[in-house]
């Protein structure tokens, strides 16, 4: 059976290019080079531990490194509340839909603002 993925995002703040790297359980793997203020979003398993890697000059050097639930983009889409009522599904679908047309900053800032906005309304 397949692990589901979470919706992830890491955003290069640096002013150079940084690689990201990804591994989880089953052998899932990924690397990517970002480059200076790029958004990259992927899935990745949960539990999967991500590493960022910046230039020196021998070797790479480790400047961060976190697991993969600290970057998620917002709610699944498998684990939308109960109660959330239709507007506003199809307000959140609006924006993730959007947010996949155009990965921005701002549209990323969007989403995530009503995603929160959304958890601290609904009962648990």
């Amino acid at each position: 059976m397949l692990e589901p993925m979470l919706d992830c995002g890491y955003r290069n703040e640096r002013s150079h290019l940084v690689m990201l790297c990804c591994s989880g359980s089953g052998g899932f793997a990924l690397e990517r080079v970002i480059f200076p203020f790029e958004l990259l979003t992927f899935h990745a398993p949960a539990g999967a531990t991500v590493l960022i890697y910046g230039p020196a000059p021998q070797e790479p050097e480790l400047l961060e490194s976190c697991g993969v639930e600290t970057l998620l983009l917002g709610l699944d889409a498998a684990g939308q509340h109960p109660l959330l009522p239709p507007s506003m599904a199809a307000l959140l679908q609006d924006l993730r839909q959007r947010y996949l047309q155009d990965p921005s900053e701002e549209n990323r800032r969007h989403l995530v603002q009503f995603e929160q906005t959304l958890r601290h309304s609904l009962p648990t």
